[in-house]
C-alpha cells in the first residue's frame, strides 16, 4: 500500500490538471442604470471567442478560471474581469457597464484672410466638402425616375494611401429605380430611408470600432497614429471591414486591421 500510495497521487495530480485545462460556460448578464444591455460584445482574450448578450442582456461563453474577459458596447466603458472559480457557480454573474461621452480629438481652426465683413468673408471662406456631398445626397431633384443612372466607381490604388476628401456619391445606390410615377415615389421614400441608416452607420462606425476594441489595439497594439486613425480605416474599407463588423464576425475584421496595419505604416512613411 505505501508503494502504490506515489502513483495514486500522480492520478489524481493528472486528473486535477486536466480538468482545470477544460473550459466550461460562465454565464453573465449586462446592464446599466436603466436595464438590459443588448448586443454587447464579450470576449475571451485568452481563446479570442467571442459572442453578444441578448436582448436581456444576457450571454454566456466557454472559459476558465484565469481567464478574462473583455466586455464592450457603443458608448460604455470597456471592462476587463479576470474569472475565478466563483464566477462558475450557480449565480448568474451581473455586470453593470458605464456609459462614457465620447470625446472628439482638438481641432486647431487656422487663421484665414478674412477682413471683418460677412458678405465678402463667406465667399473666401473654403467649403466644408463634406456638408457639400451630404447636402446633394437628399437632393433629388435632377434625378429622371424614368431613365437608368449609371455611375463609375474608382478603383482603389491600393499601393497608395486613399484621398480622404474622396467621398462615394450616396444617390448611386438609386441605380435603375424603376419607371412609373407611383412605385418610384415609393422606392424613392425606401431608397431614402436606407441612405440615412447608412449615411448614420458611417458617421458612427470609427466610433464603434473604438468601443468595441478599445484605443491600445489601433494606438499601441497596431502602432496607428491617433490623427491618422479615420485615414487607416479608409485604407481598409475596400476589404470589407463595414460589412463584417455588421456580419459581427469580429475575429475576421482583427485580422484584417493587424494584417493591413503593417502595410499602411509602410505606405505613410514612404
Amino acid at each position: 500500500m505505501i508503494k502504490q500510495l506515489p502513483i495514486t497521487l500522480l492520478l489524481l495530480i493528472t486528473l486535477g490538471a486536466t480538468a482545470q485545462q477544460k473550459r466550461k460556460f460562465v454565464y453573465g448578464t449586462l446592464n446599466d442604470e436603466l436595464g438590459a444591455i443588448p448586443n454587447a460584445h464579450i470576449i475571451n482574450l485568452n481563446t479570442q471567442q467571442g459572442t453578444f448578450s441578448t436582448d436581456f442582456g444576457e450571454f454566456r461563453i466557454l472559459a476558465k478560471p484565469n481567464d478574462t474577459l473583455q466586455i464592450s458596447f457603443v458608448g460604455y466603458k470597456t471592462k476587463k474581469i479576470k474569472l475565478t472559480h466563483i464566477h462558475f457557480g450557480i449565480q448568474e454573474n451581473k455586470i453593470t457597464l458605464i456609459k462614457v461621452p465620447f470625446e472628439l480629438d482638438e481641432v486647431e481652426v487656422k487663421k484665414h484672410n478674412l477682413i471683418g465683413s460677412l458678405a465678402i468673408d463667406t465667399k473666401q471662406t473654403p467649403k466644408d466638402v463634406g456638408m457639400e456631398k451630404a447636402k446633394k445626397a437628399i437632393d433629388f431633384s435632377m434625378i429622371d425616375f424614368n431613365e437608368k443612372v449609371i455611375l463609375d466607381i474608382d478603383e482603389i490604388d491600393r499601393m497608395k494611401a486613399p484621398n480622404m476628401l474622396k467621398i462615394t456619391d450616396p444617390t448611386a445606390s438609386f441605380a435603375g429605380v424603376g419607371t412609373g410615377f407611383s412605385s418610384g415615389l415609393d422606392k424613392y421614400s425606401q431608397q431614402l430611408k436606407r441612405i440615412r441608416k447608412t449615411i448614420q452607420f458611417k458617421e458612427n462606425f470609427p466610433k464603434m470600432l473604438l468601443s468595441a476594441f478599445g484605443e491600445s489595439f489601433f494606438f499601441k497594439e497596431l502602432n496607428i497614429p491617433k490623427d491618422k486613425y479615420l485615414h487607416f480605416l479608409e485604407y481598409c474599407n475596400p476589404l470589407g471591414i463595414e460589412k463584417l463588423y455588421k456580419q459581427k464576425q469580429l475575429l475576421k475584421l482583427i485580422a484584417i486591421l493587424q494584417q493591413e496595419s503593417k502595410s499602411y505604416l509602410k505606405v505613410i512613411s514612404n
